[in-house]
């Protein structure tokens, strides 16, 4: 895929304080999403489970919005969407939500900017 900014939508907790977190894997020693800014994935392999087959790390994101409800669904809501841009974007290999996986990531400081 390009590396062209395109809009996506990811998952995300947040804390007590308010803040977003990443879901599952920290970014740069902090799970705490750095907002404003373009944040880069490592480029490492990583696989799920122990024997799970492996692909390349990322960000995962959903294209559409079909992909985002059935993910809602699949995780009774338990997370937050937001709207985010994404680049060097590539499919997520088994996924049943619909991910995909970019390379940068970038969060606005405020919803809907």
């Amino acid at each position: 895929m390009s590396n062209q900014a395109i809009r996506a939508w990811k998952a995300f907790r947040v804390d007590r304080r308010g803040q977003l977190r990443f879901l599952f894997r920290a970014h740069a020693g902090t799970s705490v999403v750095p907002r404003g800014i373009w944040v880069e994935a490592k480029a490492r392999w990583v696989r799920e489970g122990a024997a799970g087959r492996k692909y390349r790390a990322g960000f995962h994101c959903f294209r559409n919005w079909q992909a985002v409800l059935a993910f809602q669904k699949q995780t009774k809501g338990k997370y937050v969407i937001r709207e985010v841009l994404v680049a060097d974007l590539h499919r997520k290999p088994r996924t049943r939500a619909g991910s995909w996986l970019a390379r940068r990531l970038y969060v606005p400081e405020k919803v809907g900017q």
